[in-house]
């Protein structure tokens, strides 16, 4: 459903059910065997490695757990012939808990594509892939994209591997309702309706749950948008790309009422009163069992099924800046993307995202808006998010200056390039000067990765350079650039300090998120800077994500040998395989290892299929460490549990790459 951790967002609901690992068997000279075998608590040596596999010309490391030091700390790497063609000297070791000594292998001089293994304390690796990064990347790309077009809610499902069928039909004419009351996550008092009724019908789905949010469907839309303007070359079927963006921004612009200046921020209540009120939450089962529920008016059911929709102002009234920026950031990239193939859409989006900027509360309170309970949601910065919103609009109205579209529609409120660039710089540079900046990675509640890009790039043109020498613009690309730098040198130190070499600012919260968003920042900056000064961290980040972490599993469903099979949603629970065979959501991302104290006292959410199968001991318990743990069953949503910014995150790292980006 939704996560009531800081720094991110996603749902609550099921888990994955994991799996076989990396331990193998003795190690020998002849052709190599090495089928995944079944993790053991207590299996003297495993492997952890990029389950994906390891770019040509990059760097390459592998990781080793072991219970004891070995005799030798010598290691061998061999081909698909079992021939050795390099051998080397581990580092280490790490201690990652009272049991297990990481130590690091670097294989960086294999270069030739192909399947390898690597030997170590007389134990070798399964099979380890070298190839280029449009072989490796472009399918989980691919299967990031799937996994949002399984999110999709309303009339336009695509079936895909779960027969997703439509759902929330009703939605097309939703009542609107006062923002309710909660204490914590539970519901006071009643609904009270406003009269109002608004099509919010589409959309996607939040994460394991059905409710749908402006705060991460504009983050979602965001990368999407972006990727298809920066990378669209790095998916099999860019114009599913495209299509997948346009049903995020439809949904955006049902939303945004233009003629009363509205914004609607959700839609559907995750928690009821444990009573009278149930809310989403509160239910298993299919999206489409809504529409066919006979709840009547005053029943415990008929919120969660007759799905309440929620205004963030009054018409014409200030809105909380967060959603604003990226609603605006989200339609400037429309503007832009659409320029060409839909120039009416595309300048719908620019009036849209115009008029929307101009009516973002810039004095805010301390807490933002970001949904109902807001303990969903706990955004603490909002100036990276004007940051972007400012910059997008920029160069959507640079862009679409001379369409003729927009002789069509109500005059633009603004066609001053220097108004957008002057905010552009007023708002980044407050993020830099604000306390908070530099303690989080790129991820759904810091966007200053994708603002502080564009806002240089713009200041590096004839146009930008000018409007700088008037100080319109103040900001400059070194002051930028430098910022970015001492972000990632914190990444780097805090992954000096790990084992694994993960980069998380929050230590035990959010791991999946921040190691993503770390990945593309740290891409980003030296796309910017023209360098690769950062590489090693985001090849590091991505590999953990990707199975070099100590539990040795991908957190991307298919995408490795290794990964959850017991997702914290209703959808694939109830309609897909428990096994991680057939019907699986490929290209789901999960949360990931988390505070231990997360996965105590976990209940079983009713009408759900028991995943794992078997009950059994968790085949992850035994290499909890360093403050956290992970567990993959459908009882465990703060492990478990997709959401759409993970996947979108997935996406835009993947994307990178497999563009050669």
């Amino acid at each position: 459903m939704t996560r009531t951790l800081p720094v991110l967002a996603a749902g609550a609901l099921l888990a994955a059910s994991a799996v076989s690992v990396l331990a193998a068997g003795p190690a020998s000279s002849s052709a190599p065997s090495t089928p995944a075998v079944p993790l053991q608590e207590n299996a003297p040596v495993m492997f952890r490695v990029n389950q994906v596999g390891y770019m040509q010309s990059l760097s390459k490391r592998a990781l080793v757990m072991t219970r004891r030091a070995p005799a030798s700390r010598r290691y061998s790497v061999l081909d698909a012939g079992g021939h050795i063609i390099a051998r080397g000297t581990a580092t280490g070791p790490a201690r990652w808990n009272a049991r297990y000594l990481v130590y690091t292998l670097d294989f960086s001089r294999v270069t030739a594509p192909g399947l390898y293994t690597l030997a170590f304390a007389g134990h070798r690796s399964p099979n380890v892939r070298v190839a280029s990064a449009t072989v490796l990347y472009r399918p989980l790309a691919d299967a990031a994209l799937a996994f949002l077009q399984s999110q999709r809610d309303g009339p336009e499902t695509i079936p895909g591997a779960m027969h997703r069928q439509p759902s929330h039909l009703s939605d097309a004419s939703a009542s609107v309702y006062r923002t309710p009351n909660y204490r914590g996550t539970a519901l006071l008092g009643s609904l009270v309706p406003t009269g109002e009724h608004i099509d919010a019908s589409g959309g996607w789905f939040d994460a394991g749950d059905y409710l749908k949010f402006v705060e991460t469907a504009s983050f979602t839309d965001v990368a999407l948008l972006y990727a298809a303007r920066e990378y669209s070359a790095a998916f099999s079927n860019p114009a599913a790309l495209l299509a997948e963006a346009r049903h995020g921004t439809d949904w955006l612009l049902k939303m945004w009422d233009q003629n009363r200046r509205v914004l609607y921020f959700q839609v559907g209540i995750g928690d009821g009163n444990g009573g009278s009120t149930l809310g989403d939450h509160d239910l298993w089962r299919l999206p489409q069992a809504d529409d066919a529920s006979r709840a009547r008016p005053g029943s415990p059911t008929w919120f969660a099924v007759h799905r309440p929709v929620f205004a963030a102002n009054a018409p014409g009234a200030p809105i909380s800046p967060n959603l604003v920026g990226r609603v605006a950031a989200a339609f400037g990239l429309c503007a832009q993307v659409f320029a060409r193939s839909d120039p009416a859409y595309a300048a719908r989006c620019l009036l849209a995202g115009q008029t929307i900027y101009d009516q973002a509360n810039t004095r805010p309170g301390a807490t933002l808006l970001t949904s109902v309970p807001h303990a969903y949601y706990t955004e603490p910065e909002w100036r990276d998010d004007m940051a972007l919103g400012a910059a997008e609009l920029y160069l959507a109205t640079q862009q679409l200056a001379s369409n003729p579209a927009l002789q069509a529609q109500p005059p633009l409120p603004h066609t001053d390039l220097g108004y957008y660039l002057s905010r552009a710089g007023q708002w980044i540079n407050a993020y830099i000067e604000d306390p908070l900046s530099g303690e989080d990675s790129f991820n759904l509640y810091d966007v200053s990765t994708l603002a502080g890009h564009d806002i240089a790039q713009i200041l590096r043109t004839p146009l930008g350079q000018s409007l700088q020498k008037t100080n319109v613009a103040p900001t400059d690309p070194t002051s930028l650039l430098a910022d970015r730098a001492d972000q990632l040198h914190l990444a780097e130190h805090l992954a000096r300090q790990e084992p694994f070499g993960l980069a998380n600012t929050s230590t035990n919260l959010d791991t999946v998120a921040h190691a993503l968003g770390y990945a593309v920042e740290a891409r980003t900056y030296d796309a910017l800077a023209g360098t690769g000064s950062f590489e090693s961290l985001a090849q590091s980040q991505l590999g953990w994500v990707l199975g070099a972490n100590a539990w040795g599993t991908s957190f991307v469903v298919a995408s490795g040998s290794v990964y959850p099979h017991c997702l914290a949603a209703q959808i694939p629970n109830l309609s897909g395989s428990l096994n991680g065979r057939g019907a699986i959501l490929a290209g789901a991302t999960v949360n990931g290892p988390t505070a231990p104290a997360n996965l105590r006292e976990l209940g079983a959410p009713e009408g759900a299929r028991p995943c794992p199968i078997r009950s059994s001991a968790d085949p992850f318990r035994a290499q909890a460490g360093h403050g956290l743990a992970y567990l993959d069953n459908v009882r465990s949503p703060a492990t478990s549990e997709p959401s759409d910014d993970l996947a979108a995150l997935t996406l835009l790292a993947s994307a990178q790459l497999a563009s050669g980006g």
